[in-house]
């Protein structure tokens, strides 16, 4: 039988989550949890329709929770007609009561006068560099508030990990000999926020695959096209787009038995 790896050879998966969760969340600073602009507004519609979370309403609706913490902070302008519609039919209300209650205007005309006949290039000129600048500012202003809602957004998915994860690891160092997978619950979050983000993985590991180069990448060059290979490390694919392949090689590593598979991955 294959003896369970301790916490010691598994310390360094949790590094390397940790490490990806600090580049998410570094130059955020402290996150606040203060209510955003809609937040009572659409709690209060939640509550009618029996909706208990706003992870529930974002699977209702058909769009990630980063798209309605956006909605929720009144960052609406650069929301897709499409899923402000799937969002009030979630919320049983017509597109009109919806941008009713957002408050959703036709976008505003600009605030300077447009140029008339006999203005001077300057004039014009000066004109169209306050323009540029006040949209600038505007982009600054949505790149920003962007960021603050991915961070937001990544940091309640993962709260669990990051909340647990000190304690295992001072567990780990009391317990070296702690079977590892007595903590693999804690990786759950991981699977949720890949789901969120509409990543699926390619393979499973130490899966039997035939070898196929769009979705692997082997470990040698000689590999042919529909060779029995292993998967040693999962890839993540989104839609059709390749995010990282997966890693196969065509033997396992010592005593590490194959993984069965009632469906062959691509």
């Amino acid at each position: 039988m294959i003896e369970e790896p301790n916490l010691i050879g598994f310390g360094w998966v949790f590094s390397f989550v940790l490490f990806m969760v600090i580049l998410y969340l570094v130059g955020l600073g402290n996150i606040e949890n203060q209510p955003l602009k809609y937040d009572a507004l659409l709690g209060s519609r939640m509550k009618q329709l029996g909706l208990i979370h706003w992870k529930q309403l974002a699977q209702t609706a058909g769009i990630s929770t980063l798209r309605l913490r956006q909605i929720r902070s009144g960052s609406v302008g650069n929301i897709p007609w499409g899923e402000l519609r799937q969002l009030a039919q979630a919320l049983n209300w017509s597109m009109g009561e919806l941008e009713q209650q957002l408050g959703l205007e036709p976008l505003a005309t600009p605030s300077e006068p447009l140029p008339v006949v006999g203005q001077s290039n300057s004039e014009l000129e000066a004109q169209l560099r306050q323009q540029c600048q006040h949209l600038r500012e505007e982009l600054e202003n949505q790149k920003c508030q962007i960021w603050e809602s991915f961070c937001q957004s990544t940091f309640e998915e993962l709260q669990t990990l990051l909340t647990n994860y000190p304690t295992a690891a001072e567990m780990a160092r009391i317990k070296p000999d702690l079977p590892a997978k007595n903590l693999t619950a804690l990786f759950a979050t991981l699977d949720n926020l890949l789901e969120n983000w509409g990543y699926e993985p390619i393979g499973k590991p130490w899966e039997s695959v035939p070898y196929n180069p769009q979705f692997h990448q082997g470990d040698c060059d000689e590999m042919q096209p529909g060779e029995a290979v292993y998967i040693r490390f999962v890839g993540y694919r989104q839609g059709d787009r390749i995010l990282s392949p997966a890693k196969v090689s065509r033997t396992l590593p010592s005593g590490i038995k194959p993984s069965s598979s009632d469906q062959i991955q691509g």
